[in-house]
């Protein structure tokens, strides 16, 4: 060691003795570019000679002083833990039983035989129409069918005692099938001059008042809603198709009410859509205190991601050099020099991040302690001083 300090003591005053005779400045205002490019390798070779002269002394202050103060950082312990990962969307609440009743046939609005808000069951009568004479057309073809039937009875009888010609026969028969389908029809058309509730649900909104003139399919005549099963249907990123499937877990917020449910996902779409590359899911949920109302904005958190070992560390922990490669610094034991570590440059593969935690995927071992406070202060293999985490 002495040896060595001799031989760059001896390199720094040659280098200073040389430089004795004739100045920097004096050097540079001669101009010659040989000269001053002889002068730059002196003074860079006495740099590099002082350098080393001086990682020496730190090194031998390192062996000698135990007193040392080297940089004070904190740890903390990677652990192994569950962790679930979520993805937030927005959806819309919906039901399947929404609809607006419009009259099938042309006709003045007669009767509204009920209220908004009120409950109605399946095949209760809602509103009539004006029949137009449509009742009075059936009894006429009614009293047709019985003169009609009589009259193929009558045919077929002598049919079949060979008497009478066949065409009599089935004219009697053709009149009489004739009648009994347009009846039906008829049936048909008075049955529509009725305007009957198609499932239990609660009249929401009446759009028509009795006189109206209503044209079939066009003229609104009231709204008719049962919210005791809702939905919410949302339309995801085509990325996510492989994690969510139905039964995945979900958590539904809704804002407005300042309310949480959990549920599943009932249903997802196989059509992907074009235009955005999203698919379609819904969530079926019970509508029990009547509160959840359509078109209401819900806020969903999908779980479609579950690690029951899970290596997580502090995001803030994890740093990324230029390469775009992530690593970490862990704790090395100093053999000899009590609470002092080596702070090692691990690299890692990180996994998926929420709520400020990062998923390891490798690179570290439950048991391991990473630097945490001071972390941008250090460099790789240098000592460190570890407070109590």
């Amino acid at each position: 060691m002495k040896k060595t300090l001799l031989l760059f003591t001896s390199i720094f005053l040659a280098q200073c003795g040389s430089s004795d005779k004739q100045t920097t400045a004096e050097i540079i205002e001669g101009g010659d570019l040989a000269a001053i490019q002889t002068k730059k390798t002196e003074v860079v070779k006495t740099i590099n000679a002082l350098q080393t002269e001086l990682n020496l002394l730190n090194n031998a202050i390192g062996e000698v002083d135990t007193q040392k103060k080297f940089l004070l950082v904190s740890s903390v312990a990677v652990n192994s833990t569950s962790y679930t990962h979520y993805v937030d969307f927005q959806g819309t609440l919906e039901t399947d039983k929404n609809i607006v009743v419009y009259p099938e046939i042309p006709g003045l609005l007669k009767t509204i035989n009920v209220r908004v808000g009120q409950k109605v069951k399946q095949g209760q009568l809602m509103a009539t129409l004006s029949d137009s004479g449509l009742i009075d057309q059936l009894e006429q073809l009614e009293l047709q069918l019985e003169l009609a039937k009589t009259t193929y009875n009558r045919q077929s009888r002598l049919w079949d005692q060979k008497i009478g010609s066949e065409i009599q026969y089935l004219q009697a028969k053709t009149q009489f099938k004739s009648l009994e389908k347009s009846i039906a029809q008829m049936k048909d058309q008075v049955a529509k001059t009725n305007l009957i509730a198609p499932f239990d649900g609660i009249i929401d909104q009446i759009m028509a008042d009795p006189g109206s003139n209503l044209a079939p399919g066009m003229t609104p005549v009231l709204r008719i809603i049962n919210m005791d099963e809702m939905k919410v249907s949302a339309f995801i990123p085509e990325l996510h198709l492989p994690n969510i499937s139905a039964n995945t877990p979900v958590v539904v917020n809704i804002p407005v009410l300042r309310k949480s449910l959990d549920a599943k996902v009932s249903s997802v779409g196989n059509f992907i859509n074009p235009n955005n590359r999203s698919f379609r899911i819904e969530i079926e949920l019970k509508n029990q205190e009547g509160d959840l109302k359509p078109n209401m904005t819900a806020q969903l958190r999908v779980n479609d991601y579950i690690n029951p070992t899970a290596l997580m560390v502090a995001s803030k922990n994890i740093l990324e050099d230029q390469a775009g490669a992530h690593f970490v610094y862990t704790l090395e034991e100093v053999s000899g020099k009590e609470s002092v570590f080596k702070a090692v440059k691990t690299f890692v593969t990180i996994g998926k991040s929420s709520d400020n935690q990062t998923e390891i995927l490798s690179g570290l071992q439950a048991g391991d302690r990473l630097v945490e406070d001071g972390i941008r202060l250090i460099e790789d293999q240098q000592l460190v001083n570890v407070t109590q985490s």
